[in-house]
């Protein structure tokens, strides 16, 4: 499929969205040869299962029959998943296609484009699953070729098992996420962070977040956040302005946040207790952005009045002052 004269999608997908679109095809080969090799191994085993049965070593050798059964099914699932993948962006090509045709209303369009985000949203995180259980189980079926055992009866039964399975996966994820641009990078990862960093430095606060957050992120708003990066600098990278330009209305607006949204209290709840911190000076509004519930605030709150914050454990805090210049 060409989409080099599709410029208005660029409207529609981030950049790294529709770079890998563009190149569809050529994963779904990546696929099918991988399909192929399997199916070829898969083949093999099943020969081999049968020369032991037809020799009964389902009695003589009954640990050794098992550990080839066991790898058989490795191979199986392995399969079953690549198919899953090939069937998933069969699908999203379709969908492309329907889309730069353009054959449909434009109420459909907005459904087509939609559903493309959400199905590329769900294809990264089948294929992030899918490759951790692909290299462990092709290591485990390649570690059982290679045994003595296995390399006599193969000699003795004039069978091969064919080539070793690739221990790696070649197969590209759209939305491929590559470090925040940041000087805490060692500190900020792509998937998670556990610190709130309150930086003067770069003028910015980075709120802790776990990966299910990114996800929910992306699984809600498939149109508006295309990557766990994209979550990451809009929900969770913030200016330092916006929590320090007017702390108390900082303080009650993320206390209220945090009851009302996060907590799903009630309006008047929310209210009161933003309205109880709004004016507590010594607490930064950073903190209470950063607390995911209201258990986090209160843990703070009774570190602060007994003025043992080391003691405070749902989260590090990390404050990057900028030094100060002698007069």
């Amino acid at each position: 499929m060409n989409l080099e004269n599709t410029k208005d999608l660029k409207l529609f997908f981030s950049e790294e969205n529709l770079e890998f679109l563009k190149n569809i095809n050529t994963e779904l080969s990546k696929i099918e040869n991988l399909i192929e090799k399997g199916q070829i191994k898969e083949e093999k085993y099943s020969l081999f299962i049968n020369a032991l049965t037809a020799k009964d070593f389902s009695n003589t050798n009954k640990e050794y029959f098992l550990d080839i059964q066991h790898t058989y099914s490795l191979i199986k699932q392995n399969q079953e998943d690549l198919k899953n993948l090939k069937n998933f962006l069969s699908r999203i090509s379709t969908k492309l296609l329907s889309l730069v045709l353009n054959n449909c209303q434009p109420e459909e369009t907005t459904h087509l484009i939609n559903e493309i985000n959400s199905n590329l949203n769900q294809y990264i995180e089948l294929l992030e699953e899918i490759k951790k259980s692909f290299v462990a189980n092709n290591i485990s079926i390649n570690t059982i070729d290679s045994y003595h055992s296995t390399k006599l009866l193969l000699t003795t039964f004039e069978m091969d098992l064919g080539e070793k399975l690739d221990e790696t996966i070649s197969l590209v994820s759209p939305n491929t996420t590559n470090k925040i641009d940041t000087s805490y990078s060692d500190i900020v990862g792509t998937t998670e962070n556990k610190t709130l960093i309150i930086s003067e430095k770069e003028q910015k606060v980075y709120l802790p977040y776990k990966k299910s957050e990114l996800k929910a992120y992306m699984s809600q708003y498939p149109t508006s956040y295309y990557s766990y990066k994209n979550v990451i600098e809009k929900e969770f990278i913030l200016p330092l302005d916006f929590f320090i330009s007017n702390p108390s209305i900082a303080r009650f607006r993320e206390t209220y946040s945090l009851y009302r949204d996060r907590e799903a209290s009630s309006t008047f709840d929310a209210f009161k207790q933003a309205i109880n911190l709004a004016f507590k000076s010594e607490l930064n509004p950073a903190i209470i952005a950063a607390c995911k519930t209201k258990k986090q605030l209160n843990n703070y709150l009774l570190c602060l009045s007994e003025n043992k914050l080391d003691d405070f454990t749902d989260f590090e805090i990390l404050y990057d002052i900028n030094p100060q210049t002698a007069n």
